[in-house]
């Protein structure tokens, strides 16, 4: 006891000691500044090595320590990276660490220095970061040779879509340099006169051995030297997907996974990625030789759970997954073994089978299917231990069966073995259904001819190979006599010559076990040959719709029979007795071919009695031939056609009638020439709309008739009800109902000449449109007499064209002035156009002076117009009133060189009318 609380305090004091000694060293400020620093370079993962030193650490101590890094890049003062290493430190021992560059070390010099402080518990605060050390510089531009272009990087590995920078290294600077990635320039940025980078962004994957860039460097139109790189580009490491493991022996784990794509390039640049399984309890490793798959060997120290790693690597990065699991949960069974059947027959059979033992108290679950013609017919799970059996019932006889079954883990269920299977048929047995029987009988003079039909049991029904069929032939009249027959199959018919008795046929199939139930049909001794209208259908795309009258009293059901052709086999059809239509539908229908259909009745003594008969065609074609015509009787002015041997029948379509086509001897026929008959529906879709477009019109019309007569045919007007009545107020006669001369204002007539060839004047003072320069109009006023003058007043009548449109060409309606003193004679020659014209021309042209040549027009000038500017002085002051016009005639422009002078204050205006041919002068 004594020993050890000497040793005790012994140790306390040696402790104390030396934390006093090292709080005096710490106490000072330790030069800590990296030395010993040496830059190397590596050019093919482009990365600087770094080594270095620190002394003064205490001697056999573990200090923490943080170094910053500074990396400058062309010069000094460029400093491209700055970073912190932390680290342990001990005596006197060299420290490493590597920095990857993404410019390559070929196309810069580098400069890098450090310094540090401590970063350690044990030291008191405040630390300082050392000095700086001095720069270290390193390029290796001076090795690159004697070359005038280089590129690089050279031979680098990167993944799809990582960023990639290349440069190149020009010695002289006169030199021109283009670069291109396969065969596309691309364009870079300059670091000094030699030196240009390249940034390349999410570099694609293009082929297996790489992408192609390369530089070429020219003077003028001289090429001086072509230098480029491979950049290998691989496909991203996947992580492994669906990585499962299991076992079929508790012996062995059976890992797998997906890889994903391959990451191989070619050249072995980079190899296909590799796959590592790592245990975490049992701390084991293996590496796997396949991509996809890997065995594990279970230990047996009872080891349950697992918790595996799988690690893909390749050159460029990691992936991993990971999964845990109980081995007891994770069992996939070998497939079972040793199927076998027993007691097989019609219809049961027993199936048994074996399974691979695993562990003692171990149940399977196994799942057995039952195949039909390669269609699952039934599913069955049963439990077991070892050996496996089960019982299958309602089987079809004579059927070939496959059986497959497959296990897995009925505690822990995992997954499903692989299936084992075996086939199987089972034993024959009698046909379960009568033949389905018709027939055709053919009346004769003292027999029956009877040809019978049957169809072939369906394989559900013949329940084994039919071998023969039976035909027992029974006389009902003279039930003693019978006669059987035996045909062989596959013969689905037979002809019977009967004599004129009833006869019960009964047809059975047989197979090596036993006969079919009977099918039962009776012949008539009355003939068949029963005539029924024959009536006509027609036919769809999904066959033949067919209906019948029910038969009155009992019938046990309906047959249709037709023949398929061109075949001519008869073909029938079974119908229910409360069903009174069909439809009959087969592949076997062809367009232009006529099918005839029979309806039979069958009554309770199974005898048929022919009900309806229809035909038809399923589709109906243009006849395939024309009739053969003869010509006879032929006279001057008749003829007769005939056509025999023509058989209806055998066209494609029901010949609906003929048609006769008569041309005369000099016309042809076109060879396609065709009648277009139109339907009713076709007449019913073009009559209707006319109908209704007719009726369309006839009402706009008539709802439109008032102002379609006032456009094309408006009435005549009626003096007695002029509008300007209205507008005149009357100081004598308030029941005055004509317009006298002398309540109006003179109207004037405008006299305006133009060039030919523009276009009318605008009545009123209005000048054309057209015109560019027109003369000074001249007027002709239309005054009154003198009150003296016992002759008419002057009138001016009005008359529309529309009615009297020949007036400009048999004379015309004014009034003329003439000379007070004109004799009566004088009147009357002038009443022809041509004695007007002249009388005008004599008496009026030299007042007029000269008119230019050209197109003139007589403009009618309203007595209620407001005079125009520059027309009111030459107007009448006061004009003098006249006498009742007393005729309404005809308005009429006369030729315009026969205007009228303007009258000067000596003469006076007569008035003159101008009749038509057979007219009376009033």
């Amino acid at each position: 006891m004594a020993v050890f609380v000497v040793f005790q305090t012994t140790f306390f004091l040696t402790l104390l000691s030396l934390r006093t000694y090292q709080s005096e060293v710490l106490a000072e400020r330790l030069p800590l500044t990296p030395v010993s620093l040496k830059v190397s370079t590596n050019s093919i993962h482009q990365s600087l090595h770094l080594q270095w030193t620190v002394h003064n650490l205490p001697y056999h101590q573990e200090l923490k320590m943080v170094f910053q890094i500074q990396i400058s890049r062309t010069e000094t003062s460029n400093i491209v990276w700055v970073g912190n290493y932390s680290t342990t430190v001990k005596w006197n021992q060299v420290l490493h660490w590597s920095w990857e560059s993404e410019l390559p070390l070929e196309c810069a010099t580098h400069f890098v220095r450090m310094k540090s402080v401590m970063d350690d518990a044990s030291f008191p605060e405040p630390n300082f970061w050392s000095n700086w050390s001095s720069w270290e510089e390193v390029s290796v531009q001076d090795s690159l040779g004697r070359g005038i272009l280089f590129v690089f990087p050279k031979d680098k590995l990167v993944e799809e879509g990582s960023n990639v920078t290349i440069c190149y290294v020009s010695r002289n600077i006169q030199n021109n340099v283009s670069c291109y990635l396969e065969g596309k320039q691309i364009h870079g940025e300059q670091l000094d006169p030699h030196v240009t980078a390249f940034n390349l962004n999410s570099v694609p994957f293009i082929r297996n051995r790489g992408t192609n860039i390369y530089c070429e460097a020219s003077q003028g139109n001289v090429s001086k030297g072509i230098e480029g790189i491979v950049l290998f580009v691989s496909k991203v490491l996947e992580e492994p997907k669906d990585f499962s493991c299991e076992t079929q022996d508790f012996k062995t784990l059976h890992c797998t996974w997906d890889p994903g794509t391959d990451t191989a390039l070619g050249w072995s640049k980079q190899p296909s990625q590799s796959y590592t399984l790592f245990e975490s309890f049992s701390g084991a490793k293996k590496l796997c030789t396949h991509k996809n798959w890997c065995n594990w060997q279970i230990t047996q120290d009872s080891q349950e759970t697992y918790n595996f790693t799988l690690i893909a690597e390749n050159y460029l990065r990691k992936r991993s997954v990971n999964i845990l699991f109980n081995l007891t949960h994770r069992v996939y069974l070998m497939n079972p073994f040793s199927v076998n059947f027993e007691n097989v027959n019609a219809t049961n059979a027993i199936m048994t089978w074996k399974v691979h033992s695993m562990r003692n108290n171990f149940t399977y679950l196994c799942q057995i299917e039952l195949h039909d013609e390669g269609k699952m017919m039934q599913q069955y799970d049963v439990s077991i231990k070892v050996n496996g059996e089960y019982f299958l019932s309602e089987l079809e006889p004579a059927t070939e069966y496959m059986v497959r079954v497959r296990c897995a883990d009925a505690s822990h269920f995992w997954k499903w073995s692989e299936w084992s299977g075996q086939n199987f048929t089972t034993l024959e047995a009698a046909p379960s259904e009568a033949p389905d029987v018709w027939r055709s009988v053919n009346s004769e003079p003292g027999n029956h001819t009877v040809t019978l039909f049957w169809k072939p049991l369906s394989k559900l029904h013949a329940n084994g190979k039919i071998l023969f069929y039976n035909v027992v032939v029974e006389n009902l009249d003279k039930p003693s006599r019978s006669e059987l027959r035996s045909i062989p199959a596959p013969a689905n018919s037979t002809k019977l010559i009967l004599d004129r008795c009833s006869y019960q046929i009964c047809v059975t199939a047989n197979n090596s076990v036993g006969a079919s139930p009977a099918s039962i049909i009776v012949i008539s001794a009355d003939p068949e040959n029963k005539e029924v209208e024959e009536e006509r259908i027609a036919g769809t795309d999904g066959g033949f719709a067919l209906s019948w009258k029910p038969q009155p009293g009992d019938v046990i059901g309906y047959v249709v029979d037709w023949c398929d052709h061109p075949q001519d086999v008869l073909q029938w059809k079974n119908v229910g007795p409360n069903t009174t239509s069909t439809v009959i539908s087969t592949d076997a229908f062809r367009p232009g071919v006529r099918y005839d259909f029979r309806i039979y009745g069958l009554s309770t003594k199974r005898i048929a009695c022919l009900l309806e008969k229809k035909t038809g065609y399923s589709q109906e074609l243009a006849p395939s031939d024309n009739p053969h015509v003869l010509v006879d009787m032929l006279t001057s002015h008749s003829f007769t056609l005939s056509w025999k041997d023509y058989s209806t029948e055998s066209q494609p379509g029901f010949i609906q009638g003929y048609h006769v086509y008569l041309k005369s001897k000099a016309r042809q026929c076109h060879p396609r020439f065709q009648k277009a008959v139109l339907s009713a529906s076709m007449l019913i879709h073009i009559l209707l709309p006319m109908v209704f477009c007719v009726l369309f019109i006839m009402i706009v019309c008539y709802l439109k008739s008032q102002w379609i007569k006032e456009t094309c045919y408006p009435d005549i007007p009626d003096p007695y009800k002029s509008n300007i009545l209205s507008l005149i107020k009357f100081k004598e006669n308030p029941h005055l109902t004509i317009m006298n001369v002398s309540d109006c204002i003179p109207d004037a007539i405008e006299v305006v000449s133009k060039p030919e060839g523009t276009k009318i004047q605008i009545l009123g003072t209005r000048k054309s449109l057209t015109e560019t320069e027109l003369t000074k109009p001249n007027y002709l006023y239309l005054l009154p007499t003198e009150k003296n003058h016992s002759g008419p007043g002057p009138c001016i009548c009005f008359e529309n064209f529309t009615y009297n449109h020949a007036a400009s060409d048999s004379g015309f309606c004014g009034h003329v002035p003439v000379s007070p003193k004109a004799p009566p004679s004088m009147l009357g020659l002038m009443t022809s156009p041509e004695n007007v014209l002249k009388a005008l021309e004599k008496n009026y042209m030299n007042s007029l002076g000269e008119v230019p040549a050209g197109e003139t027009s007589l403009n009618y000038v309203s007595q209620l117009a407001s005079p125009m500017s520059g027309d009111k002085d030459s107007l009448p002051p006061n004009p003098v009133e006249s006498p009742h016009c007393s005729e309404y005639k005809m308005q009429m422009a006369a030729p315009l060189h026969l205007a009228l002078p303007r009258p000067t204050e000596n003469s006076s205006l007569s008035s003159i009318t101008l009749l038509d041919p057979g007219e009376h002068y009033h």
